[in-house]
């Protein structure tokens, strides 16, 4: 006799297992697919419908979601340049629980935005092995926490604050005087703060500066500089949370601005580091915690002290070391060029391959193409291996010395067929200035005439 399905009958106990069930659900995708595929679950759903979309809401954002609650319905209700105080606050999901079907589209856009964040921030901050987050339950509230009040504090008192509180015809006294309400307003909120929540934050926000440092082409190979870039500083000024589509498609995301309008650039310069740090002050605490102390969100870092496996050097551990698991964060398409200085000789001014060079790069994830250098190894280099952590500057040499060699090899793959080798190698000067002589001979080779011969 085969399986047959009864429908479910409305019964005290049946009811209160849908509710149950339905609470459970993990997003909001879940529950109109759940609720739609019988009438008798849908009307449960009816029975219960604040209990059960609350418990969702808080089973799709977790513990921020006072936090994350805060920040659509400010910016929902364009609560711009507000003090504080008039300002909904984080008790607002006890007063006022009833979501809106507003509450519940921004909630679903922004945590997504945060999610994404927070396994990029574990696998740069915490766990160099995985691109999900690794993060403890209460590392991760932290972050969110920080990422909402972050989030809010640039909806607030960011761009869009800047275009209602300034006329075009204003001058220069009346610029100046709402830029002292600006930094007043904006030192008021991060001042309704606790020093360990500033401190999350600021974490937060170096992290997030580094990525679109990233994407404005800084590399492995390079020191991200001290000083801010207007577009990081704007990103920021606009929408913190963008910046993960900054990380995945590129600066082409970060919003069309204006550098010549000076009054915003005032708006936006020192946007969280001034009143931030201002706060700090007052509380007479330093601008930074020292390395030496606990750093902010991360209780433990894995693999904190592992050291590069080839040099074994002190001053690059842990998070700084580079193996297969992220070699894909290594650079970002703007970084290119940089990539070509690490070519030997002058084959970067190659007229021949110089542009094709780009293309493959351009072709070839991060990851696929520092794994492929392995298939080309010297013999210099044989005990080194796909799986070791290395530093910057090992994983740049090893770089530097197949590079050449790795290019050569995909012209083979690709059908070219590679002419005879010039004496002078990658060190030839012709190469670069006559287009008859990079065509004619391959100069990805070792010289064997010349200089370095």
């Amino acid at each position: 006799m085969g399986n047959t399905i009864h429908p479910m009958h409305s019964s005290f106990l049946n009811a209160d297992l849908v509710e149950c069930i339905l609470r459970s659900l993990p997003d909001f995708q879940c529950l109109v697919s759940t609720i739609l595929t019988s009438k008798t679950i849908y009307n449960v759903f009816q029975q219960h419908p604040r209990s059960v979309v609350r418990s969702v809401a808080y089973n799709l954002v977790g513990p921020a979601l006072p936090q994350a609650l805060r920040f659509v319905r400010c910016q929902n209700a364009q609560l711009y340049s507000k003090p504080v105080a008039e300002l909904l606050g984080e008790d607002d999901i006890q007063e006022n629980p009833v979501f809106s079907s507003e509450d519940i589209r921004s909630l679903v856009a922004i945590s997504t935005s945060v999610q994404e964040l927070e396994s990029l921030f574990s696998w740069r901050m915490k766990d160099r092995r995985f691109k999900t987050s690794q993060l403890s339950l209460v590392e991760s509230t932290r972050f969110q926490k920080a990422m909402y009040r972050l989030s809010l504090f640039s909806a607030v008192y960011g761009h869009n604050a800047y275009e209602s509180a300034i006329d075009p015809d204003s001058d220069q006294d009346e610029i100046e005087s709402v830029l002292q309400e600006a930094f007043s307003l904006r030192k008021g909120f991060f001042g309704s703060l606790s020093t360990p929540e500033l401190r999350d934050i600021q974490k937060i926000e170096t992290f997030l500066r580094r990525i679109i440092a990233r994407a404005e082409g800084f590399d492995f190979t390079m020191t991200v500089s001290a000083s801010y870039s207007p577009e990081s500083t704007f990103v920021l000024y606009c929408a913190p949370h963008s910046v993960i589509d900054v990380y995945k498609g590129g600066l082409e995301c970060i919003p069309e601005w204006d550098l010549d309008v000076a009054e915003e650039n005032f708006f936006f310069d020192d946007f969280i580091v001034g009143p931030l740090t201002s706060v700090l002050g007052d509380r007479k605490e330093p601008p930074h915690l020292p390395v030496n102390q606990k750093q902010p969100i991360i209780d433990e870092i894995v693999g904190e002290h592992d050291r590069c496996l080839q040099c074994q050097s002190d001053t690059a551990k842990g998070l700084d070391l580079w193996g297969p698991s992220n070699w894909s964060y290594l650079w970002d398409k703007q970084s290119l060029h940089s990539i070509t200085q690490l070519l030997k000789g002058r084959l970067s001014a190659n007229l021949a391959d110089n542009v094709r060079f780009l293309t493959v790069l351009r072709e070839t994830p991060a990851e696929e193409l520092v794994g492929g250098l392995f298939d080309y190894k010297t013999p210099a280099y044989l005990t080194w291996k796909k799986a070791d952590w290395l530093c910057s500057q090992c994983l740049e040499k090893f770089m530097r010395d197949h590079l050449h060699i790795w290019y050569l090899g995909q012209k083979v793959k690709r059908g070219h067929l590679i002419p005879d080798n010039c004496w002078y190698g990658y060190n030839c000067r012709t190469q670069t200035h006559r287009l008859a002589h990079a065509q004619k001979l391959n100069h990805w080779c070792e010289p064997t005439k010349g200089d370095a011969f």
